[in-house]
């Protein structure tokens, strides 16, 4: 279990992982999920209320 552990650091620490994203890269991928910004979503004002 010891060598185990030594060799999957080993491993571990010779992977270079890129996790690193532009800004647009995470908009991007925040829109496909449904992101929107308050100023693009239309709002309706008094609807139903009676003047």
């Amino acid at each position: 279990m010891g060598i185990g552990i030594i060799i999957s650091t080993f491993i571990m620490t010779t992977v270079k992982i890129n996790i690193s994203m532009s800004k647009y890269e995470i908009e991007k991928k925040a829109r496909s999920m449904g992101m929107e910004y308050p100023n693009e979503t239309k709002v309706i004002i008094n609807k139903g209320v009676k003047k």
